[in-house]
């Protein structure tokens, strides 16, 4: 080819590019034309989920503002597992004494499938009263409010309303803040501003972590139902009779507190007889073992049950092989949180009214619930070691006891293995304890060989040492109870 040749070549190949090229372009603008008219001629699309925040016009915001009462009605309470259209509705309350950002955040969920806003409070107390009432999954809780905060507000919730479970929403983002509001029992923490994605994130994890606490909840409410209609109702007695009620605590664990609760209650059986054994170790209580006892219904079915009467908790309460009945921990540890103080303290008011004695088996963790615990009964057995930190606690106890205006009278001292090798003498514990009564047990092998086998003491060796002491512990307790109550009732 010559070089006149090559100049040509390469200009007819320069032009045959730049015409595919402006070819291409044509083509790419005229679908760009035929989408654009296309989308003029369909209906506007709603967005899967609104803005951040939307706000109404400042005249429907104020006729809002004029027409809302304290706290917006919500609808018929509905079970907390309810299934609509087939998918879970996760029902959500929102508590913001600012009503625009109520607004807004209700707002943020409305589109999203499974989550439904049942209400609205614009205050602490109305948002635990409407919980209360209408038992949602999940409260929004804002942190900033005037009549109580948010950290306040769920702090009662946890107690009122366990089942709720609390989302605290702030513009605060400090570590501290965060902690106050875990340790009153919320759930997560979402710092404002959020996204849309990120609230409903944490309504979903929270609500599946859960899931037990909400399913045990219905399950418990379809047993009420069930019991209720098996047996008529019957009303409880307005005034207890003097039952001797005896609580049982240490605040050192691994005292023996669960294993002399439940020897002491069966030797108090065998003397006066209609005797009731509660196990308010709500967590971890182990009392079915120590007494060989199938937990197939206990303390954790009168959850949600707001008005208990003597044949419901008759029906909760299990036989013990020498006459006692037992009222077991729940089987589960999430659904402690279930049980409140309040309904302790109707569990052992009734008992009053049935029994000859109600002994009560406590946890070390001095929660809300153990604290009705020892407000309803007349007695309290501390169990201690003859071990320094044993005692240490011990009279760290008796101190608070002493600030609470707890009567020294009615409490006593139980020393739990008390000749153990190396402990500290007998003597020295009563001076430093400073006790008006002081009991003692033996250590005894033979006692926990009854425990592994889930047998009382009596009815392994009746006459071990142990054995032995229980039965006098049973009778001294006995009279010191009554004398106390008498005393307390004159």
């Amino acid at each position: 080819m010559s070089t006149e040749i090559i100049p040509l070549v390469v200009a007819i190949l320069v032009t045959i590019v730049i015409l595919i090229t402006l070819f291409l372009l044509l083509q790419r603008r005229k679908r760009k034309g035929e989408a654009a008219s296309a989308d003029l001629h369909q209906p506007a699309k709603t967005p899967s989920t609104p803005p951040k925040f939307i706000v109404d016009p400042p005249e429907v915001t104020a006729v809002k503002k004029a027409s809302q009462p304290e706290f917006a009605p919500l609808p018929a309470e509905e079970p907390l597992d309810k299934i609509a259209n087939g998918k879970e509705k996760i029902r959500i309350l929102v508590v913001d004494d600012n009503r625009d950002t109520a607004d807004n955040v209700s707002r943020l969920l409305y589109f999203e499938d499974g989550i439904e806003v049942v209400g609205q409070a614009y205050g602490g107390r109305d948002g635990i009263k409407m919980a209360v009432e209408q038992k949602p999954h999940i409260v929004l809780m804002d942190i900033n409010m005037p009549d109580i905060d948010g950290i306040t507000a769920t702090k009662e919730m946890s107690q009122q309303v366990p089942y709720s479970q609390v989302i605290i929403m702030s513009v605060q983002a400090d570590s501290q803040y965060m902690r106050k509001a875990m340790s009153a029992g919320a759930r997560d923490y979402q710092t404002k501003p959020f996204s849309a994605d990120e609230l409903i994130n944490a309504i979903r994890r929270v609500y599946r972590l859960a899931q037990p606490a909400y399913q045990s909840l219905e399950a418990e409410k379809a047993a009420r139902v069930r019991l209720a209609e098996q047996r008529p109702a019957q009303k409880a007695e307005t005034k207890p009779q003097d039952t001797p009620t005896i609580a049982l605590y240490s605040p050192k664990g691994g005292s023996g507190v669960s294993a002399i609760a439940a020897n002491l209650a069966v030797a108090l059986q065998k003397e006066h007889g209609n005797v009731a054994l509660v196990d308010a170790d709500l967590q971890f209580g182990d009392l079915m073992i120590h007494l060989n006892t199938k937990a197939d219904r206990g303390i954790g079915d009168l959850a949600g049950i707001n008005t208990l009467d003597p044949d419901l908790l008759a029906q909760v309460m299990l036989p013990h092989a020498s006459g006692l009945k037992l009222l077991l921990a729940p089987q589960r540890p999430e659904l402690a949180e279930l049980i409140t103080p309040n309904k302790i303290t109707q569990i052992i008011e009734i008992l009053q009214t049935q029994y000859q004695a109600v002994l009560i088996d406590t946890s070390t963790y001095l929660s809300n619930q153990i604290l009705a615990a020892l407000d309803a009964a007349n007695y309290i057995l501390i169990i201690i070691t003859p071990e320094i930190p044993s005692m240490k606690n011990a009279k760290l106890f008796l101190e608070l006891l002493e600030k609470l205006e707890y009567s020294l009278d009615r409490v006593g001292v139980i020393v739990n293995r008390a000749n153990i090798e190396g402990g500290i003498a007998v003597d020295q514990i009563t001076k430093v304890l400073k006790t008006p009564k002081t009991y003692f047990i033996p250590t005894d092998n033979k006692l926990n060989l009854a425990i592994n086998k889930g047998v009382s003491i009596f009815e392994h060796e009746a006459n071990s040492p142990s054995a032995k002491a229980i039965t006098l512990l049973a009778k001294v307790v006995w009279e010191d109870a009554t004398k106390n109550w008498t005393l307390e009732k004159m």
